[in-house]
């Protein structure tokens, strides 16, 4: 049996499901985080809400996991620093019987990467990155602008999290310019801020990664001022041109030496080919979305990660 960690809304994972049927493998997919969970001398053992099995089923009969989304226990309401400490030490004991599985995506940390020592790393790796500052003052930000007169620099999260969703709608934080003329509406002092200097580009790259291997988009963003700054503010009406592409093979090394350094399986990963002919390298998401990707470019991602599975 399978065990897909996910979410309600995550199409990429009915369709990693469509090629599992096809190759008659079992799954069971549990949504936003898994719980129920009981201890007993046949072992442990969870019950879906989606009433799969009522009687619950054995971590025993999982032979593979796929953490696409989704948490091993989720938050729960009113946690007082005891109960919080009790469900850690479960959360790290099902984590600890799952990594013993075949997996893809990391059940321990469940896939979060700290976005400052990716890139630290992927410096060490040879890759290229825009200049990064943290930031938690307007007078820091004022002291970095006129010190680098001839730049720009943008705004962006820390965490791979962007998209928050709300009952009846979703909301999308993306990358923005750093305008000097705006300074005045920020408070004095605010959160540690991720600042870089903007690259002028000639077009982003969206890469998925798995086990060694690299799948890549070339997304012509540039030319719309809509989408040159944050291709994902879509413009529908004109949407952008997107294209297969093969990174260099020199940059593929260095992208799998930085995923074997982050002990990744699998990520997102987010270039930009600069006017400099650089590739910068922005990110890694490694729950990120790559069912784009696929159909975009007719690579067969979701029938590969079902083989892998």
């Amino acid at each position: 049996m399978i065990l897909i960690l996910s979410n309600q809304n995550d199409f990429t994972t009915n369709l990693v499901q469509d090629w599992l049927c096809y190759y008659e493998k079992n799954s069971i997919r549990v949504n936003n985080n898994l719980k129920n969970i009981s201890f007993g001398l046949e072992g442990v053992k969870f019950v879906p809400e989606n009433g799969h099995d009522p009687e619950g089923m054995n971590l025993k009969q999982v032979s593979a996991c796929w953490f696409r989304k989704g948490q091993i226990l989720g938050p729960h309401s009113g946690n007082d620093p005891i109960t919080a400490n009790e469900r850690s030490v479960t959360k790290g004991y099902v984590s600890h019987l799952l990594r013993d599985k075949k997996s893809i995506g990391d059940f321990i940390n469940e896939n979060t990467v700290n976005k400052l020592i990716v890139l630290e790393q992927a410096k060490v790796s040879g890759l290229h990155i825009p200049e990064t500052y943290i930031v938690e003052t307007k007078k820091d930000i004022q002291t970095l602008l006129k010190k680098n007169d001839d730049k720009e620099f943008i705004v962006k999260m820390k965490t791979d999290t962007s998209m928050f969703q709300f009952d009846d709608c979703a909301a999308i934080i993306y990358t923005n310019v750093l305008k000097i003329d705006e300074l005045g509406e920020l408070p004095d002092v605010f959160a540690p801020t991720l600042i870089q200097e903007k690259i002028n580009k000639v077009f982003e790259i969206r890469t998925f990664y798995l086990d060694g291997k690299t799948w890549s988009m070339a997304i012509f963003s540039q030319q719309d001022e809509k989408t040159k700054d944050d291709y994902r503010r879509y413009n529908n009406q004109k949407p952008n041109r997107n294209t297969p592409f093969k990174i260099p093979a020199h940059l593929e090394r260095a992208l799998c030496k930085l995923m074997e350094t982050l002990d990744l399986r699998t990520g997102s990963i987010d270039w930009i080919l600069a006017e400099d002919n650089n590739y910068y390298f922005l990110e890694v998401n490694p729950t990120g979305q790559f069912s784009n990707l696929s159909m975009t470019c007719n690579y067969p991602l979701e029938k590969i990660m079902a083989e892998k599975l």
